[in-house]
């Protein structure tokens, strides 16, 4: 199972995503609409440096093995995915007060966001394979050897 095709990454980043987004959105849309809105402003700022963060060593340890227009992609599809947790919440609360939280509504902009992050994961190539795991770790042993004596 070296070559994952991207039909079956697809499948399995949209499943694990439309389950923590539809438990997202039927949280703070139907049952918690005045919450949303603080819990993804506190989650965003609170998260933001950790992101920021996790994002400059994936594109640093990504440019040693892709090209640097492919590493920036990828990073970007990362930093993107991550920062939709804290949009979620916002944008489920909102549509939660403007439709009184009906199902229909909130189960379909779960669906939405399932699909959106699916796809940039996809695009990002994750979840990584063993072979595209081994060459990252790779080029990140061979570029810090201090790492190694530890």
């Amino acid at each position: 199972m070296i070559n994952v095709p991207p039909k079956r990454k697809f499948i399995y980043n949209f499943v694990t995503r439309l389950i923590s987004a539809e438990v997202l959105v039927i949280i703070f849309g139907k049952y918690a609409p005045e919450v949303g809105v603080k819990f993804g402003i506190l989650w965003s700022l609170v998260m933001a440096p950790i992101i920021l963060h996790t994002y400059r060593e994936e594109w640093q340890s990504l440019s040693k093995v892709y090209p640097k227009r492919d590493a920036d992609r990828i990073a970007n599809n990362l930093l993107i995915t991550r920062f939709m947790i804290g949009i979620i919440p916002i944008t489920a609360s909102i549509f939660g007060r403007w439709f009184n939280g009906n199902l229909l509504v909130l189960g379909t902009l779960g669906l939405l966001f399932a699909i959106v992050a699916a796809k940039l994961l996809t695009d990002a190539g994750y979840p990584l394979s063993k072979e595209e795991k081994r060459r990252m770790l790779c080029a990140e042993n061979e570029s810090s050897p201090e790492r190694l004596a530890l």
